[in-house]
C-alpha cells in the first residue's frame, strides 16, 4: 500500500483581515471537510492560535507552533513563526497560501500561491519590501504554483518567467462565505468594498459618485493613500462615508442593503468583491480589467477603466432603474453559482496529488 502524501498547509497567514487571509482561512475550511475524499493525502493545518482562532473548527490535524514569539497574527513576527515552522513541519510536502515559500528550509519541496503579479508597486517598501526578493524566489523554486485566475499565471509568465508547466489555475472559492440570509432591503448608497488604498482607484471613485449625485459606502480598512483620501473626501462635495475596519456582520448589512456594489480598481489577481456582491444578490459595476472579465463574465455591468463619462452614466444607470439592477442580480446568481471553496480545496488537493 502506497504510504499517504503528509502535506502541511502553513496557515498562519489566516489570522490577518484583509483578502488573502480571508481566502486562507476559508479555503483552510473547506479542506477540512472534502480531506476524506482523499485517502492518498494526509493534510495538517499548522497555525498559531490566533490563525486557528481565526479559522474556527476545522476537521484537520492542527499543530499550534509560534509559542515563543507570542501570539502573532501578522508583521514581523508573524513571518518568523511562519518561516520556522516550515523548517521544522512533519511533512512531505509543504503548502502557502500566498506566494512565499520555506526560506530557512529552501530544499523542501512545497506549492506557492500566485494571486497577482502587482509585487509592491503603490506599497510601503518597509512594510512589502521583503516580498521583493521571497516571491521571485518562491516563483522559481516551487514543485508546483497554484495561480487563482488565468490572469495571475499570464502575469507570472510575463513579469518572472516562470515556467506555465508548473502552474495550475484554480480559482479562489466566493469570498466571504454568506450567514445563509436571503433577506435583502435596498438603501440608498452604493457600496466599495475592499482596502481603503491608493491602488484602488478611490478617488476616482468619490469623483464619478459626486458628480452622478450618488449616495457612497466605502468599506475597508485604511492603507496606504488613506491619508489623500480623507483630504480629497474633505474637499470633496460628494456624499460618502466611511467604514473602517468593518466587521463580517457589517459587511453582510452593507451588501444586502446597497443599491449595488462598485469596484472601480485598476488592477486585481481576482477580485473577491464582485462575487461576495452577487452572493448576496447585490448587482455589481466593476472596471472592466482582465481579471475581474475572468472571473466575473456577463454577472457584472463592466465600465471602461478611467472613463469618467461612462462611470458617471452607469452609475446614474444602476442607482435609478429597477429593470438594470434587477437583471444584475439573475446574471450575478449564475455567475456565483459556479464558485465554491470546495471546488476550490478539491482542486487543489488535485495538485498536492500530481506534485513530483
Amino acid at each position: 500500500m502506497t504510504p499517504r502524501r503528509r502535506v502541511a498547509l502553513i496557515g498562519l497567514l489566516a489570522a490577518g483581515r484583509s483578502g488573502v487571509p480571508r481566502y486562507t482561512a476559508s479555503l483552510i475550511r473547506a479542506l477540512g471537510t472534502v480531506a476524506h475524499e482523499f485517502p492518498d493525502l494526509a493534510l495538517q493545518f499548522v497555525a498559531t492560535r490566533a490563525a486557528d482562532e481565526a479559522v474556527g473548527a476545522v476537521q484537520l490535524q492542527t499543530t499550534i507552533v509560534g509559542g515563543a514569539l507570542g501570539n502573532p497574527s501578522g508583521g514581523p513576527r508573524r513571518l518568523v513563526a511562519e518561516q520556522l515552522a516550515a523548517r521544522s513541519a512533519d511533512a512531505d510536502l509543504l503548502h502557502f497560501f500566498d506566494l512565499s515559500g520555506p526560506l530557512f528550509a529552501p530544499r523542501r519541496p512545497f506549492v506557492t500561491t500566485l494571486h497577482d503579479a502587482s509585487g509592491t508597486a503603490g506599497r510601503r517598501r518597509l512594510r512589502f519590501g521583503y516580498k521583493r526578493f521571497v516571491q521571485p524566489w518562491a516563483i522559481r523554486h516551487a514543485r508546483a504554483i497554484v495561480a487563482v485566475s488565468a490572469f495571475s499565471r499570464d502575469e507570472a509568465v510575463a513579469c518572472w518567467a516562470a515556467d506555465p508547466g508548473r502552474i495550475t489555475v484554480v480559482h479562489s472559492g466566493p469570498g466571504l462565505e454568506a450567514n445563509g440570509s436571503t433577506q435583502r432591503k435596498d438603501g440608498d448608497f452604493l457600496l466599495y468594498v475592499g482596502d481603503l488604498s491608493r491602488h484602488k482607484n478611490l478617488q476616482f471613485l468619490v469623483d464619478v459618485t459626486a458628480q452622478a449625485g450618488a449616495r457612497l459606502v466605502l468599506a475597508g480598512r485604511p492603507g496606504d493613500g488613506y491619508s489623500e483620501l480623507t483630504r480629497h473626501l474633505t474637499a470633496s462635495v460628494a456624499d460618502v462615508t466611511v467604514v473602517a475596519e468593518p466587521t463580517d456582520a457589517e459587511l453582510e448589512r452593507l451588501y444586502r442593503s446597497a443599491l449595488a456594489t462598485v469596484l472601480p480598481s485598476r488592477y486585481e489577481g481576482f477580485g473577491f468583491t464582485p462575487l461576495e456582491a452577487m452572493a448576496r444578490d447585490c448587482p455589481v459595476l466593476a472596471s472592466d480589467i482582465p481579471a475581474v472579465r475572468e472571473v466575473s463574465g456577463d454577472g457584472a455591468l463592466l465600465v471602461p477603466l478611467d472613463d469618467e463619462a461612462a462611470w458617471i452614466a452607469a452609475v446614474r444607470q444602476v442607482a435609478t432603474d429597477d429593470g438594470v439592477r434587477a437583471a444584475l442580480r439573475a446574471r450575478g446568481r449564475d455567475t456565483v453559482n459556479r464558485y465554491s471553496w470546495k471546488r476550490t480545496a478539491r482542486e487543489l488537493c488535485g495538485v498536492f496529488r500530481n506534485v513530483h
